[in-house]
């Protein structure tokens, strides 16, 4: 099969575009090649991101029952198609092999087809309300492309890169390659190139301040999106917030009681303001950063399967229909299968968890010291397989309730997988604090009276503060291990390996060359230049995908162990504060070195994890009133108490306290404008008065400086001195004709 597509280079042994970005790069003499039209107006910075994207293509041994050649066939058509799919929409690329099951596609786009889809993207915006465009920039937009300034310094490198992967991942329909990551059997991933030289200034930058402040995040949303932006923004935002309950909780430590009550209503407070806030800022950056209301821009997922044809209501195009209520009735399918698995899940955890009591506290015999091992085992394997079974479950759902677009399929999958989440951090303490610690002597003496030993131990609330600190510092030490050290460590362990495999392969390649040479023609001859960046390409793309809901997680987990039950332990604030100043530079190494470089993506929040805030910050007003009425006082002589009719009560005033709190404070919040909003109502009052001018002739108004009010044009009044005469005249003639108006006064006010 003839698998030569136009824009593709002819021989394999020569890697044509990054030869000529390498000398433009490192500004050789040789500068009047053909194909370096294509590097027009790009701003080279390093030979790591002198492609756009790259495409990894894979493809193994043919399964049981294929033939090799039928297989091959198949490949190779797959393969072809491919570059016509990226050809058709005027990208360029070139390919080079790895290994052999791999090959790299180097995907390059020209800059006329640059420019191209950023004027659409930018029209797009401009239709759905996204961006707030003036006049003058309307007017530009909607130029013909001849006369429009054709220059793209405005364009980020987040902003290039997302349009060139929605340009191959978007449906042919809609104008794209129709070349989606895991739809194909052949395309493993499509990924961005790291930029080292980016990545080490932003870490060493970080490294040297205390407060990361705006610009800094701006940087992070010009080069990887708003997406990632957006959570090292409401990483700094929490981190900064956390101060609040740090040093109030330092002081309750060292010289207030413990269950402080006044400490708990500050923790509810705190939580309230901090949500609240958030809302606010979170708007704020989606009007600065101009991506307000970008979900109506989303494409459809590819995946999606609509059940007809219809046409939009709003635009009129024929767009694929799936039914909202087909799809309630699946998601209400669903919930008993969600219920079940969270409480598989926290039986799990409750059997574990009382296996751990008993062998910890109370068995005193044989073997105790080798026992005690056991919970830990336990827990190691169960939950974790428990987990990954919920969370596959969760995926199998979501798909099932087919949403259209990535956005909303994202939402409802993380809400599902927030509930195991959720279990699995909060379960262990909600346990000792509503079921040991309050029951725990009445099921010891139940044992006792069966003819069961125990050994004597005492239930007090150290207990729980124990687990609380158990749970803070080992938690988040395994997580700065997981997503910091191990990857160090690993790749310091593989160095070795790498130098065995790089030996022994030299060897081999060696000796197949002696017996055949023309296994060498597919590489051919590579400079080193070359084969140092196709190690770079190979060992980025074997890194993990990173995923910002990861990180969304545990931030908002660990927020949860602050506003639920730092008042177990006052200094749960405090180990949050310190664990998030490294986290905002590890999270950095962990995207420049640890993982893939993200693809770009654009939002106008972070997604179904303000929901969650939400729904924690409420449960709080729950946790610290029911903990402070069972424990506060409890080590003054006296246990929990344990009247279920006071215990209710304070509940339901603390939550109606908690809604009355977040009312007041959004209202005052609300009432007050942010320099962003100012901004675009100034844009959107200058866009309307400016059409409006253009319309006076037309509706019979006019615009003067200074005489609008309240952003109303003044009426066309004739003000010269023949119309005042004549005005004048007609007013004296009304008064000696004395109309009937004046006659009906007179007889109305008539005195006798």
């Amino acid at each position: 099969m003839d698998t030569t597509v136009p824009g593709h280079p002819q021989s394999q042994s020569q890697f044509r575009f990054f030869d000529i970005y390498s000398s433009f790069v490192l500004a050789s003499e040789n500068t009047e090649h053909a194909d370096e039209v294509l590097l027009k107006n790009s701003r080279p910075k390093s030979l790591d991101v002198y492609a756009d994207l790259v495409i990894v293509f894979k493809y193994k041994q043919p399964a049981k029952g294929i033939s090799k050649p039928d297989y091959e066939q198949k490949t190779l058509k797959a393969y072809h198609e491919l570059l016509q799919k990226l050809t058709a929409v005027g990208l360029q690329f070139e390919t080079k092999p790895n290994g052999s099951d791999t090959l790299f596609i180097f995907v390059l786009c020209p800059w006329t087809i640059l420019k191209r889809e950023a004027t659409r993207n930018s029209i797009h915006d401009w239709l759905a309300g996204v961006k707030v465009a003036d006049t003058a920039e309307t007017e530009h937009l909607l130029r013909p492309a001849k006369v429009r300034d054709n220059s793209l310094d405005d364009l980020t490198d987040s902003d290039r890169i997302r349009l060139i992967n929605e340009l191959i991942t978007a449906m042919p329909s809609e104008g794209g390659a129709g070349i989606y990551p895991r739809e194909h059997e052949f395309v493993e991933s499509i990924l961005p190139l790291q930029d080292r030289a980016f990545n080490k200034a932003w870490l060493k930058s970080w490294s040297r301040k205390t407060v990361v402040n705006h610009d800094d995040l701006s940087r992070i949303r010009d080069h990887f999106g708003e997406k990632v932006a957006y959570y090292f923004e409401f990483l700094q935002f929490y981190f900064k917030f956390l101060a609040a309950p740090t040093g109030l909780g330092v002081l309750i430590y060292f010289f207030g009681a413990d269950f402080s009550i006044f400490y708990g209503v500050c923790v509810i407070l705190w939580s309230v303001v901090f949500t609240e806030c958030w809302r606010r800022r979170e708007k704020e950056l989606a009007l600065s950063w101009g991506v307000r209301h970008v979900s109506k821009t989303e494409m459809r997922r590819p995946s999606f399967k609509g059940d007809t044809l219809t046409a939009d209501p709003v635009t009129g195009e024929i767009v694929p229909f799936f039914s909202p209520w087909k799809r309630w009735r699946r998601m209400m399918a669903g919930v008993p299968v969600v219920l079940a698995g969270a409480l598989t899940l926290a039986l799990v955890i409750t059997s574990v968890f009382g296996i751990e009591v008993f062998l910890t506290i109370y068995y005193d015999g044989y073997l105790k010291e080798v026992l005690i091992y056991a919970p830990m085992v336990l827990y190691s394997l169960a939950i974790p397989n428990v987990a990954a079974i919920c969370k596959s479950v969760s995926q199998r759902l979501t798909d099932y309730e087919n949403y259209e677009t990535h956005a909303s399929h994202e939402y409802h999958l993380m809400q599902k997988v927030f509930i195991f989440n959720a279990l699995t951090s909060y379960m262990s303490i909600l346990l000792t604090a509503y079921l040991y610690i309050p029951f725990g002597p009445q099921v010891i003496a139940a044992f006792q009276s069966y003819g069961l030993s125990f050994s004597k131990a005492t239930i007090d609330t150290a207990m729980l503060q124990n687990r609380l600190k158990a749970f803070m510092i080992t938690t988040q030490a395994i997580s700065f291990a997981t997503e910091t050290i191990v990857p160090w460590l690993t790749r310091r362990a593989l160095v070795g390996a790498v130098k065995i495999q790089k030996d022994v392969s030299e060897k081999l390649h060696r000796e197949s060359s002696s017996s055949s040479p023309s296994d060498n023609s597919v590489l051919g001859p590579q400079s080193e230049a070359v084969t140092k960046f196709l190690k770079s390409v190979k060992k980025q793309s074997d890194l993990p995908v990173y995923d910002v809901n990861e990180d969304y997680a545990e931030m908002v987990l660990q927020f949860g162990y602050v506003s639920l039950f730092s008042v177990i332990w006052p200094l749960t604030g405090l180990c949050a504060f310190v664990n998030n100043w490294v986290e905002l530079r590890s999270d950095a190494a962990k995207i420049s070195y640890n993982a893939r470089r993200p693809i770009p993506s654009r939002t106008d929040s972070i997604g179904p994890w303000f929901d969650n805030l939400e729904r924690i910050a409420w449960f709080s007003s729950l946790t610290n009133a029911s903990i402070l009425y069972l424990f506060h006082g409890a080590g003054e002589g006296h246990g929990p108490r344990m009247s279920l009719a006071m215990l209710l009560l304070s509940l339901l005033i603390s939550e109606h306290a908690y809604l009355l709190l977040r009312s007041v404070v959004g209202f005052v919040l609300d009432s007050i404008p942010t320099e962003a909003e100012l901004d675009v109502r100034k844009k959107e009052y200058g866009v309307k008065s400016s059409w409006l001018s253009r319309l006076s002739d037309a509706i019979g108004v006019h615009t003067e400086t200074g005489a609008s009010i309240a952003g109303l044009p003044t009426r066309a009044i004739d003000s010269s001195a023949e119309a005042v005469a004549a005005l004048g005249v007609y007013a004296r003639a009304v008064v000696e004709d004395d109309d009937i108006g004046m006659q009906a006064i007179r007889s109305s006010l008539k005195t006798n």
